[in-house]
This record gives structure tokens, sequence and C-alpha cells, in this order.
């Protein structure tokens, strides 16, 4: 209990530290989130087990939003003023999945409610109060994500070469999936396929980057990395990125001509070395994966109508996998969730996702921004991923908040547009600056 207080009492004073360089806070968020699995942040909070046992980087989340509520509480009025009804629609889902927890006996995965739901969301809300000061913060966080699977991606491919997972090895013993022999690794995050689905949200943004050989670079340490996780979806996803990066990128088409063809040389080799041996050998043969996932969805569908309004508390899912007498869990969040705190609210949820990116995806004009919001949402619908404790959710989250920002960016460079044919006369830069803060304030400049 004593290091839980001290990474609070650090957690704050990093928070009040930045609270005006705010980049950093978002930067220290998302680095505890993926270069911490949930297996390790006992070492950082000290507490493995109980309510307190919330991921380190939740507690992060919590006291930047507490300063950031104390330092400037009229940016997060004007976020929650402007997406009223999509806040309340979330705030109405977080009720739900607590009411269905605490009265539900099968329930009480509270933990799991405030690092896959409640934190993520606050996060995004931070994020958007802090775009209304910075413009440039979607670039910003491009940057964050990139370098961050960057690294994942080196350190899986290290434990490839090793057959050594390197950190948290203690923590990872524990996990009942976790086999050494199979080669499948996952870096620092919580399983090979969050790892995956890091590198298929990440992939999109590669086109937004000017250089060249960075951009290369980047997509085959990818590819590599999603050979490492032996994810069949990943595979494909990351190949379909790579050809839309390439496509998409702003270059010549003679320049895009090459690139291709020195993309497709580097991932022959690749194919050829024994990276590829696991994921083929799944491509063969899924060890009963599909057939487990079909009969993991026929028992919803047949009881469907018990979870209709009311679930069974976070968690529960689980538990009613092994009552049906299911082989794996029902391996999708959006049944999960429906299982735990009902399907209407289920759909709310991942309905709340869904309009997020259908609305601010055609007006931003940020590279590959909108293939990532949708690989968002469809990616972890393949697997556990937001039913299960990992960096899933802060991840999509931080791109829905990406989106938003992209295309709050093409609205304000509108406004500043229209004021400036109003007044041809006087400069630009006194209505950037005048436009911004009547959208901090909520008045006209």
């Amino acid at each position: 209990m004593v290091r839980l207080v001290l990474w609070i009492a650090c957690c704050f004073g990093f928070a009040w530290l930045f609270r005006r360089r705010i980049r950093w806070a978002f930067a220290g968020i998302l680095g505890v989130w993926m270069l911490v699995p949930t297996v390790g942040s006992p070492l950082i909070t000290g507490v493995d087990s109980g309510a307190l046992s919330m991921h380190a980087a939740s507690w992060l989340i919590f006291a930047v939003f507490t300063v950031r509520l104390l330092h400037d509480p009229v940016s997060l009025r004007r976020v929650l003023g402007r997406e009223f009804f999509f806040f309340m629609v979330l705030a109405l889902v977080v009720l739900a999945a607590f009411l269905a927890s605490r009265s539900s006996p099968d329930g009480g995965g509270m933990v799991l409610l405030v690092d896959q739901i409640l934190a993520p969301v606050l996060f995004f809300l931070i994020l958007l109060s802090a775009a209304l000061d910075d413009p440039d913060l979607v670039t910003a966080l491009r940057t964050m994500l990139l370098t961050l699977v960057a690294a994942t991606c080196v350190i899986a491919l290290i434990q490839w070469l090793t057959h050594s997972v390197l950190f948290y090895e203690e923590g990872f013993l524990t996990q009942y999936w976790f086999n050494p022999e199979t080669d499948r690794w996952m870096g620092t995050l919580d399983q090979p396929l969050a790892l995956s689905l890091a590198i298929c949200v990440a992939a999109p943004l590669v086109a937004g980057l000017k250089h060249n050989l960075l951009q290369a670079l980047l997509l085959l340490l990818m590819i590599t990395g999603v050979l490492v996780t032996q994810s069949r979806v990943g595979l494909f996803v990351v190949g379909f990125s790579v050809v839309a990066v390439v496509l998409f990128a702003k270059r010549r088409v003679w320049v895009k001509i090459v690139f291709l063809v020195v993309l497709s040389v580097a991932t022959w080799f690749i194919v050829q070395s024994p990276l590829v041996a696991g994921v083929a050998e799944r491509l063969e043969d899924d060890t009963g994966s599909a057939e487990a996932r079909a009969r993991a969805l026929e028992y919803f569908v047949a009881h469907w109508s018990d979870y209709f309004i009311a679930g069974q508390g976070i968690g529960a899912s689980y538990k009613v996998a092994v009552q049906g007498g299911l082989q794996t869990s029902f391996e999708n969040p959006l049944v999960m969730y429906s299982i735990d705190f009902g399907i209407l609210f289920a759909l709310l949820y991942f309905g709340a996702m869904a309009y997020l990116v259908l609305k601010h995806a055609p007006r931003h004009h940020f590279r590959g921004l909108t293939l990532a919001g949708l690989l968002a949402v469809v990616v972890p619908q393949t697997y556990s991923s937001l039913a299960t404790r990992s960096a899933a959710a802060i991840l999509i989250w931080t791109v829905f908040a990406m989106l938003v920002m992209a295309g709050d960016e093409v609205v304000r460079q509108g406004q500043l547009l229209r004021e400036a044919q109003r007044y041809p006369e006087l400069p630009a830069a006194p209505y950037e600056g005048a436009v911004r803060e009547r959208d901090r304030a909520g008045r006209r400049p």
C-alpha cells in the first residue's frame, strides 16, 4: 500500500509539473500503458489484486484529469458542452456496467471497468480539451504512437530471437495462455494480439510521414512485428495498410512504384525467413480456433434474451463461457460486453465509437487517419481485446481523439479563412488567436 501511495503522489506531481506542457503527460500515459503490461503494473503500484489494482497508467490518467480540472476547467466544459449527448451516452454505459457489476454475484470486475472504459474515456476527454490550445497535438500523438509501437516491435523481435520474454517474466508465467515454446511474442504488451492490434491501428498513420526511408523502415518493422505475434488478422490488415500507405502517401507516381517494389522485395526476404513459420502453421491449422469462436457465437445467439437489458456484471462473460462448456472465451468484446452489462448498452458503447468515425472521418485531411479509425473499430472485434486488461482501449480511444482533433482543425482553418475574407486589410495571425479564444470561451472574437 505504501508503494501505491508513493505512485499516486508521483502521478499528481508529474501531472502538476507538466500542466502547461501537457504533451509530456500524454506521452507518459501512453508510455506506461505500452511499456508496462498489466502483469507488470504491480511492480510499480505494489497492488496485484483487489479494487485498487488498476493499471499504473490509469492512476496517472486520474491525476492528469484532476489537475486539468483544477488548472483549466473551461476547456473541459467546452468539450463536454460541444459533445454533451455523446458523453452522456458513455456515462450511461459506465453507470449500467457499474450497476450490473454491483447487483450480480457473477460480476465484480470493477478494475476491468476502470482500465478499459472509464480511464480511456477520461483520457479521450483530456486530449480533446488540450487540443483547443494545441492544434498540432494530433501530429504529436502520431509521433508518440509510432515511436511506442516501433519500440514494442523491436522488443518482440528480440524476444523471438532469444526465445525469452526479457521483461516481466514472473508475471507472464502466471498467465494461462503464456507458453514460450510457441514462439509467439508480444513485446511489453499484455498479449500477442494486443501488439497486433497496436500495429494495425498505427500502420496507416505512416502515410503522413514525409521521409520515404522512415516510412519504409517502420512498415518493414511492423510487418516483422505482426509475424512475431502470429496474428492472421494482423498480417492481412498490415499488408493492406502497406498498400494503402504507398498509394495515398504524398509522392510522385514513379516514386510510389519504386517504393512498392522495394517494400515487396524486402517483404519477400522476410517471408523466406523463419519468422513466417509460426503464422504459416496457424494458417494451415488454426488448432480449432475458428470452431471455438463459432460455438461461442452459437451459444450467445441461443441465450441473447437473457442479456438484452441487464448483464451479469463486468467479467461475467468468462464464467458464462465456462458454464456453457466453451473451451475459450467468447473472443469478441461486443458479445462479452453484452453479457457483462446488457446488449443495449454494449451496442450504445460500440455505436458511439462508430459514430465518431462516421462523423469526423470525412472532415479531415490527415493522411491514414480515417483507415486507422476504421481499424480501431473493426480489429478489436476479432478477439477479446477490450474485455481483457491491456493497452487496447487506450490505443483506440487515442486514435478516436486524433480523428476528432483533425476534423476540428479543418473547421478551425475554415473559420480563419472566413474571418480573413471579412477583414482582408489585417494580418491573419490575430484572427487565429481570436478564433482559438472563442473556441475556448464560447464567444465571438
